[in-house]
């Protein structure tokens, strides 16, 4: 049955969903500039009908509308759009890494550069040429022994330049992943509250902005599979573990024994994002280019330590030796050893002269005949620079080698700065097409705002007119008549 103050009822619902709308509008402008925030909406839907029975309406009923009523304020979001910036932000995560990685190996060569390692093998080459010139000369066993040492000590340099690299990098993965915990922490425990809410019939708009922001910085970290889940929930996967199980979170850690990422304490593969690319740099791009450099200390100490300590390589105290007793023993000393140990080097950080060179000048051997002017020895090192050697995978002159692995690793940093660059500009396309879909727009909000306070306006005349009609009604009648 139609009420007397029916009006009424349709102008306040009309004011109150027009308030409504009017809050969510001045809601969206605030937050224009709010990182994560997406924009709201309020739904309305006309209010349920009241039965109408007249004496023309038989047996049907008659309906008659009872105004408007919000529904929900909805957030205008597009999960394929976010999806695709969470993929594209894995990648820019992954890449950003390797090129930091890859531009500090590059910046640990530091080639071309007169301090760079093929500077100091020029040097080392250039000494034994002019020691071949005067091979008694004090001066110039002097200035190969500096030469010398200056090479080592490249090595040296080198070595520990990339052990501190690799320390950093397990320290980044393990801080890194300490961030993650946190954060996949904030998003279980956003869960349970947007469950709540859920449940009690109400849309949690911003917690769930605030929820999405996290997810979107961890996308950055690593790979992983946003999944809906009941009441408002979502469950994060990485690779088939949970991450985040409802209002659980599991914990992921870092094993600095076998550079690997362990998560309910199985071994992970992680495929792109920050913790894929220290991971990757890790076990891949360093242990390659140390290998190479090991394998170049290796290989180039071998071949002076063949000729240095030959049965026919002399120098001045067997020259001495051999003027008194033509069969007294040569010293046959290898003039690059093992830090601690008189063995050939095998790595960049144990190389080092020979201390008994260090001590005395004289024990380098540049002669092959008991001559202190012969330079035979001398003349075959100098040689050396030019000969092609066995390699692992190559035939080829060491400094051609070492040319390979500047050439190598400034090529994997140019592909670095590509992707990366690549990443970049794709994420921001992907960001661009999510705020065109989520984003606030002023211009469009004031256009609402506008509309609403226009709605609110007549609604509010709407009120004015039917209490001037009930008025007429209630108070006009009683004075009929007199």
């Amino acid at each position: 049955m139609l009420s007397t103050f029916h009006g009424l009822e349709i102008g306040k619902r009309a004011i109150f969903a027009q308030q409504t709308a009017l809050s969510v509008t001045g809601h969206n402008i605030a937050n224009a500039n709010t990182e994560g925030y997406t924009r709201q909406n309020a739904i309305t839907k006309a209010s349920n009908p009241l039965s109408y029975p007249g004496m023309n309406v038989g047996n049907g009923p008659l309906q008659i509308g009872t105004g408007v009523e919000t529904k929900e304020i909805n957030r205008i979001r597009d999960s394929f759009l976010d999806g695709q910036f969470r993929s594209q932000n894995e990648q820019l995560g992954y890449w950003n890494v390797k090129h930091d990685t890859l531009s500090k190996i590059e910046e640990t060569l530091n080639e071309p550069a007169d301090n760079g390692l093929q500077a100091s093998f020029d040097r080392f080459w250039q000494s034994w040429e002019d020691l071949s010139k005067e091979p008694d000369s004090l001066a110039a066993r002097a200035a190969l022994l500096s030469n010398a040492n200056a090479l080592a000590g490249r090595f040296n340099q080198i070595s520990d330049s990339i052990d501190n690299l690799t320390t950093d990098l397990q320290n980044q993965a393990t801080t890194k992943m300490q961030e993650m915990n946190n954060l996949t922490k904030q998003v279980s425990q956003l869960n349970l509250q947007i469950a709540k809410i859920s449940a009690s019939g109400q849309q949690p708009n911003d917690l769930m902005d605030q929820r999405d922001l996290l997810i979107d910085k961890i996308s950055k970290m690593a790979d992983i599979q946003v999944k809906p889940a009941a009441n408002g929930m979502v469950d994060i996967f990485m690779g088939q573990e949970y991450l985040v199980n409802g209002d659980q979170s599991s914990a992921i850690s870092f094993d600095p024994l076998n550079n690997q990422a362990l998560l309910n304490g199985k071994n992970i593969t992680l495929k792109s994002g920050e913790l894929a690319g220290m991971i990757d740099s890790l076990t891949k791009d360093i242990p390659s280019f140390m290998s190479k450099i090991n394998e170049l200390v290796a290989v180039f100490s071998r071949e002076v330590n063949q000729i240095h300590s030959d049965a026919s390589a002399m120098n001045l105290d067997d020259i001495q030796n051999r003027k008194n007793d033509p069969n007294a023993p040569l010293d046959g000393i290898p003039f690059f050893v093992a830090k601690g140990s008189a063995g050939d080097p095998g790595t960049a950080g144990e190389i080092t002269v020979n201390p008994l060179i260090i001590s005395s000048l004289n024990k380098i051997a540049a002669a092959r005949a008991a001559n202190v002017s012969d330079a035979g020895n001398a003349n075959l090192l100098n040689d050396l620079k030019f000969k092609s050697v066995s390699f692992s995978n190559q035939t080829t002159t060491m400094n051609n080698f070492y040319r390979t692995i500047v050439g190598d690793i400034g090529i994997k940093t140019q592909e670095s700065i590509q992707m990366e660059t690549n990443s970049e500009t794709l994420v921001q396309q992907a960001e661009n097409q999510r705020q065109s879909v989520s984003g606030v727009s002023i211009d469009e909000e004031m256009t609402n705002m506008v509309k609403f306070q226009q709605s609110y306006n007549a609604a509010s005349r709407y009120i004015s007119v039917m209490d001037e009609v009930l008025d007429k009604l209630i108070n006009g009648t009683g004075r009929v008549g007199i």
